[in-house]
């Protein structure tokens, strides 16, 4: 009796501090079916928030300063996009309710990288990080442009085009290798990444030049990312293409992130995710990527919409839309805009829903959105230019509806046709970007899950009713994701019942810079 004495203050001192410990919770999410691709884990428990960690997970009741109800919801890691161009407030806006909690650019990149960083240093409300911008080095190089960060919204790449555009016309000169690697690397000191080379924008450039460039980032331990050449299903292919980024990432050794595989393959779809398969049994670090839609975004003046792209890409000319219009392009039209406004954004209808399904049920291919920039028009439909800010309203922006509703499109698809179980599409779209990033960039190491001790980025979904909005038509490009009530932004509540909050939440995922 005297130890049972002896020992109750301690049980009650453990007891008060516990008791103390649930009810210190900045947030807590109760009664939600947590899901965890990394280990598993999927039942019903409550989620309790610290200083932006995540510091249990217990079917215990947790007291918090805020309580959300996430019964009969998904509590899922916050969705990871590696291609995403809609760098501004309003495609973030549109990110988060589509459930991204870190859109980055790892396909067009920066340029500067520092420019990007302090683009958004302070004001984001999701996580954000890019690569080096090979496309934006040779534009710097060749052209004498000077991008300013983002360099989809930089002026520098159009005045290029309208210049000659050195930097998808001018044939591979060794010459110019030293200055594009010295402009490559500097950016690499400032943080990014990795290297982005969406060559398929200019397959002019020398493969010596790729594999040089690509030394570099064996040199800072970064991986790459291609867009590759040749959007083709007969030769030269994007099979082709996907073979040259294959063998210049096996001879520098390093990671290699392929991006939406069945845009660039088309009919060849099935052919290069066997190659990917074959090069990852051989002990290749290397993903693909799609996006689930039949029609992608491009502009008047890429190289594969050249005379001939009939032929190529098995399509018409009536299968190009105006992005900021809808209107059909003719013949006639189609040759006036690569005369006069070769920088027009168009949309083609060009994939097969086989060739989605081929990269959604198959192992080590990933979600990538490709969200465009949101373009604003007059009411004549002229474009004004990339202006959307956080104010935009919802569906009066023009774009790639993928750019809106890719993750929501995901879910409902899982719900509809069940070829890919939950936890797979939400690791597809969570933990498996993580994990391909983690070694290289040890931020992403705490993303992707929802497990004690992870950053807390996560998604909220009722799985009955997530949908995506977002439509080809006018108007209706721009809607949100709606079954998404909460995104949590490293424990930050930054979709409130379904209302984006303008709070700066997001933190710069970046290597570190090297002075």
């Amino acid at each position: 009796m005297k130890n049972s004495l002896t020992a109750l203050p301690l049980i009650l001192s453990v007891m008060t501090a516990s008791t103390a410990y649930a009810q210190s919770f900045d947030l807590v999410i109760n009664n939600g079916r947590v899901m965890d691709p990394e280990t598993g884990f999927d039942q019903v428990a409550n989620v309790g928030i610290n200083n932006g960690y995540i510091t249990e997970i217990s079917t215990d009741d947790l007291d918090g300063a805020r309580e959300i109800d996430a019964t009969g919801h998904v509590v899922a890691p916050g969705f990871i996009d590696f291609h995403s161009h809609a760098q501004s407030e309003f495609g973030h806006k549109l990110y988060v309710r589509d459930g991204v909690t870190t859109p980055m650019d790892l396909e067009v990149g920066a340029f500067p990288v520092a420019d990007f960083y302090d683009f958004w240093d302070g004001k984001s409300f999701v996580n954000y990080g890019t690569n080096v911008s090979h496309v934006g080095a040779r534009v710097t190089v060749l052209d004498g442009q000077k991008p300013d960060g983002r360099v989809l919204y930089s002026p520098a790449l159009g005045a290029a085009m309208q210049d000659g555009a050195k930097f998808k016309t001018k044939t591979f000169d060794p010459l110019d290798e030293a200055a594009i690697l010295d402009a490559v690397e500097a950016e690499l000191k400032q943080g990014g990444i990795g290297v982005a080379y969406p060559i398929g924008y200019y397959t002019v450039v020398g493969s010596p030049e790729v594999m040089a460039v690509t030394g570099l980032a064996a040199k800072y331990d970064v991986p790459i990312t291609s867009h590759v050449r040749y959007l083709a299903q007969i030769p030269p292919s994007g099979f082709m293409g996907l073979t040259e980024m294959l063998t210049i990432a096996r001879e520098n050794d390093v990671p290699l992130l392929l991006h939406h595989i069945p845009s660039n393959c088309l009919g060849l779809t099935e052919n290069c995710l066997d190659l990917i398969d074959s090069a990852r049994a051989k002990g290749q670090k290397v993903i693909g990527e799609f996006y689930p839609y039949q029609y992608a975004g491009t502009y008047v003046d890429a190289d594969y919409n050249a005379p001939g792209f009939e032929e190529r890409m098995g399509i018409q000319v009536s299968d190009y839309k105006l992005a900021a219009t809808g209107e059909p392009l003719t013949t006639e039209e189609f040759d006036r805009l690569r005369k006069e406004a070769p920088e027009t954004d168009l949309l083609m209808y060009t994939m097969k829903q086989e060739y989605i399904e081929e990269a959604f049920t198959r192992p080590g291919v990933i979600v990538g959105s490709d969200g465009m920039p949101w373009i604003i028009t007059d009411d004549d439909g002229k474009k004004l230019g990339f202006i959307a800010n956080f104010d935009t309203p919802y569906g009066s922006a023009n774009g790639h509806a993928r750019g809106a509703g890719t993750h929501g499109r995901i879910l409902r698809m899982v719900r509809e046709e069940g070829k890919v179980s939950l936890m797979d599409a939400i690791s597809k779209m969570s933990y498996e970007p993580a994990l391909f990033l983690e070694e290289e960039v040890p931020q992403m190491k705490q993303r992707g899950r929802v497990q004690e001790g992870m950053a807390a980025d996560i998604t909220i979904f009722d799985p009955a009713t997530v949908t995506d909005n977002s439509t080809p038509t006018i108007g209706e490009n721009s809607l949100p994701t709606t079954g998404i009530p909460f995104v949590i932004v490293n424990g930050q509540v930054v979709v409130d019942d379904s209302v984006v909050q303008n709070i700066p939440a997001g933190v710069a995922i970046r290597n570190p810079v090297v002075e």
